[in-house]
């Protein structure tokens, strides 16, 4: 089985539009979406229909809960918050019950596959630090047990860490091998707004039968997304920050 693993599309039509003429090329057996299917960038309901009318599973973001009134907005940056009440302006009615309607992750799959926004411990928290990492680790072990392929977004940067033989480490590179003996907390990068230092849109393939991982780059209409995100008068600076990659 070969899942096609998009996270953090935040309405960017542009990006995902590229991502998935990159994943048709792939044909995997299903694509998954770990969540933030808005936020930030222009097109929020066409995002919402391109993703969930071909996603076998999907979980949803904090920018899902916040546009659906899920949760408030005082989690969020000011930026961020602005973002959420132009979305639920310009949000049809729609699309907006399919937001509310996004399963709180984890959300477990055949195959050993979890799939989580931020963590499998917390769906809003972000996997960045070491005790985020031991802290995933361990809420695999006690409360999926199953599960060896962690998937998780939310941080906008791939990450493959691996754990074996009760040590964990961080992984490089792509294609990862993915050992039979190891369990693995995945992140596909973002689909809509990078944060890494490279602009490309990023998604993952798992791909189970072969064991291996890898992280996909794939060019888009950088320039087209921030005349979006312009002209809808959303705040400048989500607009500089995707030609940054950041």
């Amino acid at each position: 089985m070969t899942l096609a693993v998009l996270s953090d599309v935040h309405a960017n039509l542009e990006a995902l539009s590229a991502v998935l003429r990159a994943v048709d090329l792939a044909a995997p057996e299903a694509v998954v979406c770990l969540g933030d299917l808005v936020g930030y960038n222009a097109d929020p309901e066409a995002c919402v229909a391109a993703v969930l009318d071909r996603a076998a599973a999907a979980v949803r973001g904090n920018h899902d809960k916040a546009v659906a009134g899920l949760m408030g907005l005082d989690w969020f940056n000011p930026v961020a918050a602005e973002a959420v009440r132009w979305t639920r302006r310009a949000i049809g009615s729609e699309a907006l019950a399919r937001l509310s309607r996004l399963a709180a992750g984890p959300v477990a799959m055949p195959g050993g596959v979890l799939l989580c926004h931020g963590t499998p411990y917390d769906e809003d928290e972000y996997l960045v630090s070491e005790a985020a990492v031991a802290e995933s680790f361990r809420a695999l072990d006690r409360d999926h047990p199953q599960a060896r392929f962690c998937l998780h977004g939310h941080t906008h940067a791939p990450l493959a860490v691996e754990l074996k033989g009760g040590r964990w480490r961080r992984l490089t590179g792509s294609p990862i091998r993915l050992e039979a003996s190891a369990k693995y907390l995945l992140n596909p990068g973002s689909v809509g707004q990078p944060r890494d230092g490279n602009c490309r849109a990023s998604f993952g393939i798992l791909d189970l039968s072969h064991g291996a991982w890898r992280v996909v780059r794939v060019p888009y209409d950088v320039d087209g997304a921030r005349g979006k995100i312009a002209a809808a008068r959303l705040p400048a600076e989500l607009a500089e920050r995707l030609g940054a990659g950041w």
